[in-house]
């Protein structure tokens, strides 16, 4: 019965933090564009693209195998990106 107590106030502690890191977190930078980041096809065209968060940006893929070519280069994506949201801009 003890061990179940402290069992229990252990899952509940692990419980609160993980709900008040997620509170804490802030939205990320929505993704500008309708096309693949890293193919350049038109998102959707192939089912539903495939979403992640990398440093604070909403990327936008076709397909979570893309994220792999993203994780190689993240830079390279990353200036593609702020050129296309430059160009948007204008």
């Amino acid at each position: 019965m003890k061990n179940l107590k402290y069992i229990l106030s252990i899952i509940l502690v692990i419980v609160a933090v993980g709900i008040t890191s997620r509170a804490d977190d802030p939205k990320p930078k929505p993704y500008p564009l309708d096309t693949c980041l890293v193919c350049g096809m038109k998102l959707g065209e192939m089912g539903k693209p495939f979403v992640f968060v990398y440093k604070g940006q909403e990327i936008k893929v076709c397909d979570q195998s893309e994220q792999a070519d993203f994780d190689k280069d993240p830079q390279k994506y990353l200036k593609k990106l702020a050129d296309a949201e430059a160009k948007l801009k204008k």
